[in-house]
């Protein structure tokens, strides 16, 4: 089966979070040995792939036009977490060019709430 590797992953993501460490490699250990059993061990590397791929998902890119104090970070980081789930963990920059507002990112979707790109939508709507 051709999403085999996105099932397990999801799976095993699932079944780690929020467990401790050696719980975690307790549970790693048994799912080894459940892929050698049913004989699908050669879709560890896919596996493991796809388990980047749903760490990468939960890291959200924060870009702001400045520098903001925790506690305004930290409301814009809870109603983002409403919306999006709340496994997120934010990494905040700096990009001045967006005049104001902000962008909110992964690897699978843009929240975009710039000035910049309302007023770019604006000139667009007017040329």
């Amino acid at each position: 089966m051709k999403n085999e590797p996105k099932i397990f992953a999801a799976a095993l993501n699932e079944v780690l979070a929020g467990k401790g460490e050696e719980a975690q490699k307790k549970m790693a250990r048994s799912f080894l040995e459940l892929l050698k059993r049913k004989k699908k061990a050669h879709l560890l590397p896919n596996i493991l792939k796809e388990l980047e791929l749903l760490e990468k998902e939960k890291t959200v890119t924060l870009v702001l036009a400045r520098e903001l104090d925790q506690e305004a970070i930290s409301s814009v980081e809870e109603k983002l977490r409403m919306r999006l789930g709340q496994d997120k963990k934010f990494k905040v920059e700096i990009d001045n060019s967006i005049i104001g507002g902000f962008k909110a990112k992964t690897n699978n979707f843009l929240i975009d709430s710039s000035i910049k790109t309302i007023i770019e939508n604006i000139r667009q709507k007017l040329v």
